[in-house]
């Protein structure tokens, strides 16, 4: 068979993690955002699941994926090029500083908000918060980038992916994300000023003012997880 440039082959598998294989191309379609999508995507979830207990390796390859993650065929091998969008591995398939922090009990969901941001870049665009919306409107988003049917398998495929991916997210990435700044653009944080006042005894004091940058949303998941981070870094 002959590839298409750009595509790459795997088993079909686009709801329910099975590895059975379906009757849909085993050929990925070229389509516009340039949003990655598995049709295996149960396998890529294994993937992950099976990189935090496992050594880190020097090259994440084919091997690795077959002796140590015990995953083999088309659909394990085209979990690489994904990871590699993440930020997980470099171009030659080493894994990065996000691969160990992945690893790791409190860095795990801060990568995988990471690595779907870096992923799915045209998705955040649309909405900061992405990986909080519920299956409806990451459709809808979905939707809009691809212009292709919401009933489209590549929809149904590329929101699995998504879905696999952000399964690790944990419930606090909300707060995490105002936290490490990685959503400077709908919340810029805290401008603070300080003034001298005087009471009636005479005694000088310094008053703070501090100014804070609200996004421009009706989500209260975010809102709710940027008051909780000034309560508890601000109002001590």
């Amino acid at each position: 068979m002959v590839k298409k440039p750009n595509t790459v082959e795997v088993n079909t598998d686009v709801e329910n993690g099975n590895s059975a294989q379906s009757t849909a191309s085993a050929v990925q379609r070229k389509i516009p955002g340039n949003l990655p999508y598995l049709t295996a995507s149960g396998t890529l979830k294994k993937a992950l699941d099976g990189i935090i207990p496992a050594s880190r390796p020097d090259k994440f390859n084919a091997d690795f994926l077959e002796h140590v993650l015990k995953l083999s065929g088309g659909g394990a091998r085209a979990t690489i090029p994904i990871l590699k969008k993440m930020g997980f591995l470099t171009s030659e398939g080493v894994p990065t500083e996000l691969y160990a922090k992945f690893r790791t009990e409190g860095g795990k969901s801060a990568a995988a908000t990471q690595g779907l941001r870096s992923a799915f870049p045209e998705i955040f665009k649309r909405s900061e918060w992405a990986h909080t919306v519920d299956d409806a409107k990451l459709r809808d988003i979905v939707v809009e980038i691809t212009g292709l049917s919401p009933s489209d398998p590549v929809v149904k495929a590329i929101i699995a992916t998504f879905k696999a991916i952000r399964s690790f997210v944990g419930p606090g990435s909300e707060r995490d994300d105002v936290i490490s700044g990685n959503g400077a653009e709908e919340f810029d944080g805290v401008n603070a000023g300080v003034s001298m006042v005087s009471n009636s005894s005479g005694d000088i004091r310094l008053a703070y003012n501090i100014n804070i940058v609200l996004p421009e949303t009706s989500d209260l998941k975010v809102l709710n997880a940027i008051f909780r981070s000034i309560r508890e870094n601000l109002m001590r």
